[in-house]
């Protein structure tokens, strides 16, 4: 059966040592909150390659491989989006600020201190890396 209004993209944990990077929106839903890269797949696009193609467009980062996380629905206003999760860690790649219009900056925060003001859905994919013995399937409420 399709869930009306189902929307569903990427969020990609890029890792360094124990430091985890976040962007902070503007112009965008939740502009002032942190989020990972990331974003919606395209028709006919595969998850993985929403996910390379999201964290290469925003960061400046090209990856072959992707470790898989899992998945979050994050229910909201009208429609829930299916966040898939990934992880990456950063070796000698460089970050770059690829869309200023989107994101005004990149940071690097300490695992166990994300911002408060960070997308639900990011922050549920981010539990499943730091508790890798739960459930790889979460739902949480942005509303």
């Amino acid at each position: 059966m399709e869930i009306p209004n189902q929307r569903m993209g990427t969020a990609v944990i890029v890792l360094k040592g124990k430091k985890v990077l976040l962007g902070k929106r503007k112009n965008a839903y939740l502009s002032g909150w942190y989020g990972f890269p990331g974003g919606r797949v395209e028709e006919g696009e595969l998850i993985i390659d929403c996910a390379k193609r999201e964290l290469l467009e925003e960061a400046g980062i090209k990856v072959k491989n992707l470790e898989y996380v899992g998945v979050v629905r994050d229910q909201n206003i009208g429609y829930s989006f299916l966040h898939f999760g990934f992880i990456f860690r950063l070796g000698s790649e460089q970050v770059k600020n690829q869309e200023p219009e989107k994101c005004e900056a990149w940071e690097w925060f300490d695992l166990s201190k994300i911002p408060e003001k960070t997308l639900v859905g990011h922050k549920a994919v981010l539990d499943m890396v730091k508790n890798p013995n739960t459930p790889r399937y979460r739902e949480v409420s942005s509303i």
